[in-house]
């Protein structure tokens, strides 16, 4: 049995102040049992526009036990053998430290608790972990992204589909009446979420019908359409990072 308990450090102020809990052990089948509490915290202080209006829901509790498939225990395992556990004491942290702690049962050392090396680790598992059971409950889709190109009539479409719960990202692109499928290696996700989440999209300027005019446009499994060229706003190199990413995803 693993437990992990993560609480945002008390200088994070509502809606984003929450805690989680996640409890894993093997199912005996393959797959791997997973228990998960997420609860946001103070939020009574605040009017729901306030909540909304940082891209939260008016109840983004969640709570939820099932399975996720077998890739999943070979990874945690994975991580379990290379970590140790550090002692480390609630009340000596500060207000602007979070706290996690990683409990593991072992048959023959019994349980064992403290601060994991490879914390960064245990850490983004964390998210994909919750972000797996979300997928498997049904309360999110897995993330997606489109992106076409359409220039003097010829017409390029990409679609990206990662599946947390599988561990898997599928890519198709389509041009001249051509389809090419492939899949991308999974730990390549972080580093393209990073990039298209690196820029901001201004809604303003998005698009709610599928493009037809020549252009660039990128969707982010959300109804809008952003126009490359004009509804992004970041960095010159962020912005350069998306658009070469980009590229990449139309190469066959």
């Amino acid at each position: 049995m693993i437990e992990i308990r993560y609480q945002t450090a008390l200088v994070v102020p509502p809606p984003y102040a929450h805690f989680f809990t996640i409890i894993l052990q093997p199912a005996g089948d393959g797959r791997l049992a997973i228990d998960v509490t997420m609860t946001y915290t103070d939020r009574d202080e605040l009017d729901e526009d306030e909540i909304t209006g940082e891209g939260f829901t008016g109840n983004d509790d969640f709570k939820w036990a099932g399975h996720l498939p077998s890739v999943w225990e070979q990874t945690v395992n994975d991580l379990v053998r290379k970590t140790q556990l550090k002692a480390f004491d609630e009340e000596k942290l500060s207000d602007n430290q979070d706290y996690f702690l990683v409990t593991l049962e072992n048959k023959m050392q019994g349980n064992q608790s403290g601060m994991p090396s490879h914390r960064p680790e245990w850490q983004f598992l964390s998210q994909e972990l919750i972000q797996a059971a979300y997928e498997v409950s049904g309360k999110e889709k897995p993330f997606e992204v489109n992106y076409i190109e359409i220039n003097s009539g010829a017409r390029t479409e990409v679609h990206m589909t990662a599946s947390f719960s599988r561990r898997e990202v599928t890519l198709e692109t389509r041009h001249s009446n051509q389809t090419h499928s492939k899949t991308v290696p999974w730990k390549e996700l972080k580093s393209m979420m990073e990039v298209f989440y690196g820029v901001d999209y201004n809604s303003e300027d998005a698009l709610t019908d599928l493009p037809r005019k020549s252009g660039r446009y990128l969707n982010l499994g959300t109804p809008e359409w952003y126009d490359t060229s004009t509804a992004i706003i970041g960095d010159e190199g962020a912005i350069s990072k998306l658009r070469k990413l980009l590229v990449r995803l139309t190469q066959p």
